[in-house]
């Protein structure tokens, strides 16, 4: 009895000392890359408030690396404040920012659990924050500059009720205007009976929306309107980086729109298995288990869910390891290993290894069934005076169909890999690419010089001049099968993409320089005579020289073009040019 209360203070400077030191890590580790490389979310925000501060759309800014502003336009309005100081200072505030959160969200996580003594509470908080701290999503966060872990504290505040009663629900509408994703938390907190906090998180949303549609009505079109559905300007969503189900549904080749129909009844299955589960937990007091499995739906239902939006699976697996039982807490163990390390490498390649994360998310996701299994039949308040009776276990047989039909229509439509090609200065295969000696795009009509009566050929280039057409190409198709797009870039192009199906990774296409007028003679496929362009014969003499100076070749080679993308960029980073649709209906 005499050592207890030393015990619990040398626990209580370890908790301390082992926080500090995930801090001071967590703070190297994001502090150390090139600066380049640092904070790069954290960049396009500030440069976003900026363009917008300067009068430009906040939709058609694009960072040094290409990146967009992809959130709605009231996360720009939250932002405001990074255009008042120098990045530098932006980073180190942002960095104590996502620290503080980071203690808070452990915090809010025991509050409900019953632990007495403030000594205790508050070790117990330091270490469950250095759990988070050494996870790979608080990592991301803190790499980046990420925004995720906010969102999370104020989800994580609002649906425990840790607010006074008048505000609860606002916090949840906040964090849906910053990012869709939270939105989920209304319709649980109207199941949960938790009518006018819904209501007030509802009117939260509109109330912020509305502020920042009035703000720039324009910016709030474009968002509503084209942005919210232009996933792939988040970047390669194939990436194993994307826990969610439309990304392992791009990683399995399913393409669009099947992959749209399937990403969004598989989603909505998800939600409501979510739903009923977290809504079981709530109301047989586990209100903490409820959240963590609503957040975990945000991640698997999400169009894209990086590993910084996955906090919530670490919460799952504090709780895990928190809980009564030995399989509770292996699986919870197993769980934090899964967050804090890529364990992806270690399992054998395919669908589980790629996928390994999500699959975690879906576990956590049907968590709150279990106890359900052997129960009767259910009263379920569907909408209001809506009430529905209903047999748990008859819904989860329902429920493992339609997701084996979903993975039945999956394996259906899916597609083969996409090979592509792309030709390089060097590259001399004239099977592929013809003979290459006519360094003109196209032969027109041209006045002969001096005035005089009678028409000569003009050698042109693909593209216009300077404000023109940026991007021409032309596409044929092989007896094998293979389409070979060959074409030209103007001078306004910096970079050439070409993405096999929309989400996937953009293949960066080598743009070969194409001799303009001071390029020297013009030469002729073969040594043919000069072509004749109507009735009418040209006299043999010099071909006039009107190529483009700037422009450049390029030449891709490629299975399946029905999904691709062609995408030129300016040296700013805006897309200043886009051939898909030629070439998918030519």
């Amino acid at each position: 009895m005499v050592w207890r209360p030393y015990a619990a203070r040398i626990s209580g400077v370890a908790a301390v000392l082992c926080f500090l030191a995930a801090a001071v890590w967590s703070w190297w580790s994001a502090w150390h890359l090139p600066s380049w490389d640092r904070q790069m979310d954290l960049h396009v925000y500030r440069g976003a408030v900026l363009a917008v501060r300067d009068g430009h759309p906040l939709y058609k800014y694009v960072a040094e690396n290409g990146d967009p502003f992809t959130y709605p336009p009231f996360a720009a309005v939250v932002m405001w404040p990074l255009g008042w100081v120098s990045e530098p200072v932006a980073r180190v505030l942002w960095t104590g920012a996502t620290l503080a959160a980071v203690v808070g969200i452990a915090a809010t996580l025991l509050a409900r659990r019953g632990i007495e003594g403030r000594r205790r509470y508050t070790a117990l908080t330091l270490v469950g924050a250095s759990v988070l701290l050494l996870s790979a999503p608080v990592q991301s966060n803190l790499r980046f500059g990420q925004i995720s872990v906010f969102l999370v504290l104020l989800a994580f505040l609002d649906v425990l009720d840790a607010l006074p009663r008048p505000l609860r629900g606002v916090l949840v509408g906040i964090a849906a205007a910053i990012k869709l994703t939270p939105m989920l938390f209304i319709p649980y907190l109207w199941a949960t009976g938790r009518r006018r906090d819904a209501v007030r998180a509802s009117a939260a949303f509109a109330a912020c929306t509305g502020l920042a549609h009035a703000l720039w009505p324009a910016d709030s079109t474009t968002f509503w309107t084209s942005a919210v559905f232009s996933t792939s300007r988040i970047g390669n969503l194939a990436a194993s980086g994307n826990q969610s189900i439309n990304g392992a549904l791009i990683r399995t080749g399913v393409v669009p729109p099947e992959r749209a129909v399937a990403w969004l009844l598989l989603s909505a299955l998800i939600c409501v298995i979510a739903l009923v589960g977290a809504c079981h937990s709530y109301r047989t007091g586990r209100a903490v288990q409820g959240a963590v499995i609503v957040g975990c739906a945000t991640v698997a239902a999400s169009p894209v869910s990086w590993t910084h939006h996955q906090v919530w699976l670490v919460l799952a697996g504090l709780l895990l390891v928190a809980g009564p039982g030995k399989a509770r807490v292996g699986s919870g163990a197993a769980l934090l290993i899964g967050m804090t390390i890529s364990v992806g490498g270690w399992l054998p390649g395919g669908f589980v290894a790629d996928n390994v994360r999500l699959l975690a998310a879906l576990g956590v996701c049907a968590w709150g069934l279990a106890p359900l299994w052997h129960r009767g039949t259910v009263t379920a308040h569907v909408l209001p005076g809506v009430r529905v009776l209903l047999r748990p276990r008859t819904v989860m047989a329902y429920a493992a169909v339609a997701a084996v039909a979903a993975g039945v229509v999956v394996a259906v439509v899916r597609e083969a890999p996409v090979t592509v090609r792309v030709r390089t200065a060097g590259d001399r295969d004239t099977a592929l690419w013809g003979a290459g000696t006519d360094e003109c795009a196209t032969f027109a009509q041209a006045p002969l010089p001096g005035g005089r009566p009678g028409t000569t050929l003009a050698c042109e280039s693909a593209v216009d001049p300077v404000g023109g057409r940026q991007l021409n190409f032309g596409a044929g198709t092989a007896a094998d099968g293979t389409v070979t797009i060959q074409g030209q870039v103007g001078p306004e192009v910096a970079r050439l993409v070409f993405v096999t199906v929309e989400g996937t990774r953009a293949i960066e296409v080598p743009l070969i320089p194409a001799p303009g007028p001071t390029g020297g003679p013009i030469r002729l496929p073969g040594n043919a005579a000069v072509p004749r362009m109507g009735p009418a014969p040209f006299p043999g003499g010099p071909i006039e020289d009107h190529r483009i100076n700037g422009a450049r070749n390029f030449g891709i080679a490629v299975s399946n073009t029905s999904h691709a993308l062609l995408l030129a960029y300016g040296p700013d980073g805006r897309l200043i040019a886009e051939g898909g649709d030629k070439l998918r209906y030519g």
